[in-house]
């Protein structure tokens, strides 16, 4: 079993205290997250694309899982969750419309006054985003890193205002409120 993304690992005892008892994974992947909180004793929603759902619904850990769902089902679920845990998705969507419903649907499964916790791998001064960009982390397609400045201005107009962000070597991770 892989290990749990560090943000949620550090971020749990805060979640807990602020009462953000019920969570969604968006973006579950292998289900690490969705695993270690439910462990933690958070009732936790986990949803991923439909091909990656099909992977993981026949996992023993799956029980402990209160909906493993599509993401094709979150814009009408209004799951109305505490908090809403992303981690590394947006390295993977490279459409600034894909990122917008990612974040409206987010969104729409929060309540008033709820967390994002966002982790994404940060950008590093000298570090090509790849092979195929001329341009150092300014072409318009690349989306493999970002600052916390960078999330602030995506997240923002969706109502997300961010309390809390800290750097490691590789990530930056941040704490959202909706209003």
């Amino acid at each position: 079993m892989t290990i749990v993304a560090e943000s949620v690992r550090r971020y749990s005892t805060f979640f807990k205290k602020s009462q953000a008892t019920e969570v969604l994974d968006y973006g579950t992947g292998n289900m690490r997250n969705a695993f270690f909180m439910a462990k933690q004793g958070f009732k936790v929603f986990a949803a991923d694309i439909p091909e990656q759902i099909e992977k993981l619904r026949d996992r023993p850990l799956v029980k402990n899982i209160e909906r493993l769902m599509a993401t094709d089902e979150l814009p009408d679920s209004r799951l109305n969750v505490d908090l809403v845990l992303s981690t590394y998705v947006f390295n993977i969507i490279m459409e600034s419309s894909e990122r917008h419903l990612y974040l409206e649907n987010a969104v729409a499964n929060l309540k008033p006054g709820g967390y994002l916790l966002m982790e994404v791998r940060c950008r590093k001064p000298h570090e090509r985003c790849d092979t195929t960009c001329s341009d150092y982390f300014s072409c318009s397609d690349c989306s493999k890193t970002l600052t916390h400045e960078e999330l602030d201005g995506l997240l923002n107009p969706h109502g997300l205002r961010r309390i809390s962000h800290y750097y490691r070597s590789h990530a930056v991770s941040a704490i959202y409120q909706y209003n």
